[in-house]
């Protein structure tokens, strides 16, 4: 029963589109919430003639009336109307699509039988017949589930025999599996394992060519299932009470501290004399307006004198049109399995998806013979237009946003500033500088006890004994540039110091570098010096006749 209107807006040049729309009664927002327009509004209105007939000559009551009106006007604004219905109302809609896109269509699994299953023989055409009613069952079996007109129509499993799409046979075993699980499971599943074994016992028979197209069928049949176990999911497993609970009582508690707060009111016009409030006149007359209003007056109950009495609050109707409409349209998606006039059409889906089915099977076998090229072998440029529909011809093409660029004939030479460009430089000296770093070997710098490798990467700790170190006649850092090294301490200070700039970067030679590299070599030529006073008292005191060797890392750990 679903309401469609697109046919009404199939263009927008006209004047007032869409307000067509709102002179549509099925389905429409004036349909769903009439009655309660009626209700809420005749009660507004009770309660104002109430007050303007009854509590208006009874001055205290009147007061207490009009203090108590003040305070809903006041404190409604403190429910988060707007916030609570967006995002609910939000939920629903997605959870309303997502359903509809959950429901099974047999077209794919019909034309896959038609190519994979072909033939005008009896076994063929009975197969897929077969396969069709199957499925269109397992589907109706799991909208029984869900939907309370599907139920309506098929109260019960011999309500299936009677409408075709199960025999008593299949009945039975339905039963009997009822009986199995207890009816604590839904059972939809099972015409679906009929249908694949069916097709498997073809394949053995030899009906279908090959095992791939017994695969894609037997997944079809297969995806089938697992989109009613998601319709099924989502009759069971609903919007959390509490949240729907939650919009529900604060639109309906908005709107009764409304229909106190949102009364015109009739207050008293006061003074201040001495220490006490006078009444010097009634509320201004609308008719009469700067005549019965009195200059410098104000009223005791914090009532806005400025607003006139209208009797009719339009703008309140509005507002109750668009919350509770909008909480209505919440109300009709939230299940669309039912009999409102936007939920969905099953009965016209069951009846549909069966007849298509059995006649995609049906014409499996018909053969169209090929027919010759009614273009002649020409390419088309464009199809022929009714008179009516040259009237809506498109572009030639599609405009794109690069259509309009024009260059002059002397931008589009070509340039040979390329090899000059700054940042053409800069981006070639990164890569130079990073691949001279990849292409070295790994080295091996300490700083501060800490072992790194040239990419700044944290290692274990590696201790070179200087007797290798001279068996090698080299250290592993001699095969690196002095330069790189540098980068690879400059940079492990960065990331020591928590910097994350990037590792392979361009580095302007400064006075300061200069600077350190002069204490860095006047402080090795007096570890060189000390080192070697070392070795002479070494030797001085008979390590070398004992058969050691000098090693000058017992020395200075940090060398």
């Amino acid at each position: 029963m679903t309401v469609t209107y697109t046919h009404k807006t199939h263009t927008a040049g006209c004047i007032g589109g869409l307000t067509r729309l709102l002179f549509i009664w099925k389905g429409s927002l004036f349909k769903q919430i009439f009655a309660e327009v009626v209700l809420y509004f005749g009660l507004y209105f009770a309660l104002s003639l109430v007050y303007r007939y009854v509590l208006f000559y009874n001055p205290e009551s009147k007061l207490v009336w009009e203090l108590f009106c003040m305070y809903c006007e006041k404190f409604s604004k403190v429910i988060p109307i707007s916030f609570l219905l967006g995002f609910y109302v939000t939920q629903v809609v997605s959870r309303w699509w997502a359903q509809f896109m959950s429901l099974p269509w047999p077209d794919t699994l019909a034309r896959y039988l038609a190519v994979y299953l072909p033939g005008t023989d009896n076994k063929s055409r009975d197969v897929r017949r077969t396969v069709c009613r199957w499925v269109n069952l397992g589907n109706v079996l799991a909208l029984r589930l869900v939907s309370y007109k599907v139920m309506l129509r098929f109260p019960s499993y011999e309500h299936l025999v009677e409408s075709g799409l199960a025999t008593n046979k299949e009945i039975l075993q339905l039963k009997q599996l009822d009986e199995i699980v207890h009816r604590r499971h839904q059972i939809s599943w099972y015409p679906f394992m009929w249908a694949q074994n069916l097709l498997r016992t073809t394949r053995k028979e030899g009906l279908i060519s090959n095992d791939w197209f017994t695969h894609v069928l037997i997944k079809e049949i297969d995806s089938m299932a697992n989109m009613n176990g998601m319709l099924i999911c989502y009759g069971w497993i609903s919007i959390p009470l509490v949240y729907t609970q939650v919009v529900t009582l604060a639109v309906y508690s908005y709107f009764i501290a409304c229909i106190f707060g949102r009364q015109y009111l009739l207050p008293d016009q006061y003074k201040v004399e001495g220490d006490r409030f006078v009444v010097v006149g009634d509320f201004p007359k609308l008719s009469n307006w700067t005549g019965t209003l009195v200059a410098g007056s104000t009223n005791i109950v914090g009532y806005d004198i400025h607003i006139a009495d209208f009797i009719i609050p339009c703008f309140t109707i509005l507002e109750y049109l668009f919350y509770i409409g909008w909480l209505k349209v919440a109300e009709t998606l939230l299940n669309p399995f039912g009999e409102d006039d936007d939920d969905f059409d099953t009965y016209y889906l069951i009846d549909r998806n069966v007849q298509v089915a059995f006649l995609m099977a049906d014409e499996a076998g018909r053969q169209i013979e090929m027919e010759p090229d009614p273009f002649n072998n020409e390419f088309p440029i464009e199809l022929k237009h009714t008179v009516v529909s040259a009237q809506y011809k498109d572009d030639i093409r599609p405009h794109m946003p690069t259509d309009d660029v024009v260059l002059a004939h002397e931008q589009v030479q070509i340039s040979d500033s390329v090899a000059n460009s700054k940042m053409n430089l800069n981006l070639g000296s990164k890569l130079n500088l990073a691949g001279s770093i990849l292409s070295t070997p790994i080295t091996i710098a300490k700083y501060h006890n800490v072992t790194v490798n040239h990419v700044g990467e944290k290692k274990n700790e590696l201790r070179i004994p200087s007797r290798q170190l001279r068996t090698n006649s080299t250290t592993l850092t001699a095969s690196v540039p002095e330069s790189i090294q540098e980068e690879s301490m400059e940079e492990l200070r960065s990331r020591k110091n928590g910097d994350t700039t990037e590792l392979i970067k361009m580095k302007e030679p400064s006075e300061e570098r200069e600077q350190d590299k002069d204490k860095k070599d006047k402080k090795g030529e007096e570890r060189k010096k000390s080192l070697d006073e070392n070795k002479q008292g070494f030797e001085a005191g008979g390590g070398a006749a004992m058969g050691g060797e000098f090693d000058g890392d017992m020395f200075d750990g940090d060398w």
